[in-house]
């Protein structure tokens, strides 16, 4: 299928659906398709802060969180 060929197509569908909230979800979709994701400067540290725990070896196995965290686990 072509660009053209699909675009079409969608147009048709778009101009047959009476459902409100999808065409609402829709709009916001292409609305915000140009939007580059950007990651927060909190976000960013503790990505920071994360990989420098694995440089210096501050790690821990799953079986070891699992261990940790066992009473909560179990809830």
């Amino acid at each position: 299928m072509t660009l053209l060929e699909r675009k079409i197509s969608l147009h048709k569908k778009i101009d047959n659906l009476n459902d409100e909230m999808l065409l609402e979800k829709l709009e916001s979709m292409i609305d915000h398709s140009e939007k580059v994701f950007v990651i927060p400067e909190h976000m960013k540290e503790g990505i920071r802060e994360g990989l420098e725990d694995i440089k210096n070896g501050n790690v821990i196995t799953m079986e070891e969180l699992e261990k940790k965290y066992e009473k909560w686990l179990k809830e």
